[in-house]
């Protein structure tokens, strides 16, 4: 069941005092007068329905708000399947939010541009000097122009960074005299030692959310070297290429024998991913693969650690699935220029080094840079991730998610992972499937 948060609204102070000096000026003529004029609310929706999340928002949300007298948030949070399904329907029936997180790629940002349902913020990126806080290639993931991904106007920017790696739990590894592995060899290995044990090498959980997708990028995405990603960059920009790549089918096998062996945590098919990520807080299954979204969580286990999924011999600089959260943008119903500006000021905070500093106390791995003097309680794990965080940029080698690449792309990795899975279809036939899906997004640009 999706988790409901109470809606809150978004006024500007001068908007408020523009509005009421008008009225009065009206109303003097008149020889009346009114002391309180009221604006449209500004909504404002986000996919932060975790609770750990959630409190970090509704914590943000009152500090604008008291920064910014007369402004009201009205707020709401949707899953990320809800808002992929609800988001671009609403803002094209006129009744969606005006500030929203949105999911880059194709399917999501890249149709909404098309369709002029978001609105450019190259503009505040200059104002605010968001370019300073994040990197380039970091903003090139919210940039569209005439069906192009990564180039043109910018069109959001994330408050969150995000790595897919492998969360491990120290007293089961200990406790079955496995050592943490440093290659992927090793990696493999261990998980033979823990099957023979009777220990699940790996939680999983197949019936809802992405778990399976992410295991399947990430370990492919291990095994290419940051200077060897143009492949991959080209793929998920629509540059063209082709997803029937022998890393794929490799990985795509990989996953399937795991799921077929024993390696999954038993009736994984009936779970979802966030019954998954509970079950392994709670003490079950030696390791499993997912992203830094879940810090706040995975907190709760002290014998829980998270380290980059360990990359073959002779991979130097492998790369990490990841990058950033759904973006915050501006949509179309933001008509006037006052909202607009509000709306630009919003963002800012969302993405300020003070948000940055609340994020990072509350165990998640912020997208802009802690400001030097910055001294948050630093969990054990976001001290891994922000060290992690740093080297995948100094080595060029953030990877990107799968489904970015169409916008059909994550209903056909969806729709044929249970088949992978359940050993109905092939390695070969899976990665045909994703294969056939792009090559026909490639054809429709033309």
């Amino acid at each position: 069941m999706k988790r409901t948060v109470k809606s809150i609204s978004l006024l500007p102070a001068y908007r408020l005092k523009a509005a009421v000096a008008l009225a009065g000026a009206a109303l003097l003529s008149f020889g009346l007068f009114s002391t309180a004029a009221r604006a449209d609310d500004l909504a404002v929706w986000d996919d932060q329905t975790y609770e750990g999340q959630s409190a970090v928002i509704e914590q943000l949300n009152k500090e604008f708000e008291a920064a910014h007298p007369g402004v009201t948030i009205k707020r709401t949070a949707r899953t990320f399947d809800d808002m992929k399904l609800t988001l671009k329907l609403a803002v094209s029936a006129g009744d969606g939010p005006v500030i929203t997180k949105v999911n880059q790629g194709a399917g999501d940002m890249g149709a909404m541009v098309k369709e002029g349902l978001l609105l450019p913020v190259d503009d505040y990126i200059k104002k605010y000097g968001w370019d300073k806080r994040q990197s380039d290639s970091v903003l090139a993931r919210d940039r569209w122009e005439d069906g192009k991904f990564g180039v043109g106007k910018t069109y959001g920017i994330s408050g969150l960074g995000e790595i897919v790696g492998l969360y491990y739990n120290k007293k089961i590894l200990a406790d079955a005299g496995v050592a943490l592995p440093q290659t992927f060899e090793e990696l493999l290995a261990g998980l033979d030692k823990l099957k023979e044990k009777g220990v699940p090498p790996f939680m999983m959980g197949s019936a809802k959310q992405h778990l399976a997708l992410h295991m399947i990028g990430a370990i492919e995405q291990a095994h290419i070297d940051a200077s060897n990603r143009a492949e991959l960059d080209d793929l998920i920009y629509g540059r063209g290429g082709s997803w029937n790549t022998k890393g794929n089918i490799e990985s795509a096998k990989l996953v399937q024998q795991w799921a077929q062996g024993g390696y999954f945590f038993p009736g994984f098919e009936g779970i979802s991913g966030d019954d998954a990520v509970q079950l392994f807080i709670s003490g079950q299954g030696a390791f499993l693969i997912s992203g830094t979204w879940y810090f706040g969580d995975m907190q709760h286990n002290p014998d829980i650690g998270f380290m980059a999924i360990p990359a073959p011999k002779g991979i130097s600089k492998p790369m990490s699935v990841g990058g950033v959260d759904l973006a915050w943008a501006i949509t179309s119903l933001a008509k006037t220029k006052p909202t607009q500006d509000v709306a630009g000021a919003y963002i800012d905070y969302m993405v300020s080094e003070k948000a940055a500093e609340t994020w990072a106390n509350a165990g998640y791995l912020p997208a802009t840079s802690l400001a030097a003097d910055a001294k948050p309680k630093l969990t054990p794990l976001l001290s891994s991730g922000i060290e992690m965080w740093k080297t995948l940029n100094a080595n060029d080698a953030l990877g990107h998610y799968p489904d970015w690449s169409s916008p059909t792309m994550l209903k056909t990795i969806d729709d044929n992972t249970p088949l992978l899975l359940s050993g109905n279809i092939t390695p070969e036939a899976f990665v045909d499937a994703m294969d056939k899906d792009y090559q026909a997004y490639l054809k429709d640009k033309k």
